[in-house]
């Protein structure tokens, strides 16, 4: 931009508008604005809360990274007892009773399912709704209705939210892992499910599996 700018005609635009600054706090904290001179008081309190505001959003922010990063360290913790538990498994059945122990007292989450995609299933319609929910990719996450909540979990027929993940072992879809919850928000399609991902590929490479 010109440096010929006539400072006459600037000033001639801010009188004409005055909330042109109020309006543009970016612009307001990157002015040099000395104290003194009619107004210039108020403009400096307000390029002082614009930048109070913004430390405060920054707090707030690095405050948010703090609790996903205590939250992933905690995950990551449940996953490595999780994985040394069921590696004491010696069949399926030891597998999904493990599981289902760990998932409400390690992950302290909510509920739990280990199903297999054949004759093994204790239900005959729990594994083929599962790899229904999944049979778009290797995951799902999102509300379920009260009869699935009901089919996967054992729960009441009441509606909610899960994640689940395949459980594959070769080119092979064996199984399903999953966690579920009541609150329909628990679980959400645009949450990840690295974890879960990561439990689900161990638990297909386990001779208890087969």
């Amino acid at each position: 931009m010109s440096d010929n700018l006539d400072p006459k005609a600037v000033e001639a635009f801010l009188r004409t508008h005055p909330n042109f600054l109020q309006d543009r706090p970016g612009l307001l904290a990157a002015l040099n604005l000395p104290h003194g001179g009619e107004g210039a008081v108020s403009l400096v309190e307000r390029q002082v809360s614009v930048l109070r505001e913004r430390n405060i959003a920054s707090r707030q922010k690095l405050a948010e990274l703090s609790d996903i990063s205590r939250e992933n360290d905690r995950l990551l913790d449940a996953t490595r007892n999780t994985i040394l538990a069921l590696l004491a498994a010696e069949n399926r059945a030891d597998l999904s009773r493990l599981w289902l122990h760990q998932v409400t007292d390690t992950f302290q989450a909510e509920m739990g399912a280990l199903l297999w995609l054949d004759e093994s299933s204790g239900s005959a319609g729990e594994a083929p709704l599962a790899g229904k929910l999944i049979r778009h990719g290797d995951s799902f996450s999102g509300v379920l209705r009260p009869e699935e909540m009901q089919t996967v979990f054992g729960t009441d027929a009441t509606e909610g939210s899960a994640a689940l993940v395949a459980i594959r072992s070769g080119g092979d879809d064996i199984g399903v892992l999953g966690v579920g919850s009541h609150d329909t928000q628990r679980y959400r399609a645009e949450d990840g499910t690295l974890f879960l991902d990561y439990l689900a590929e161990v638990i297909g490479q386990l001779p208890a599996s087969h």
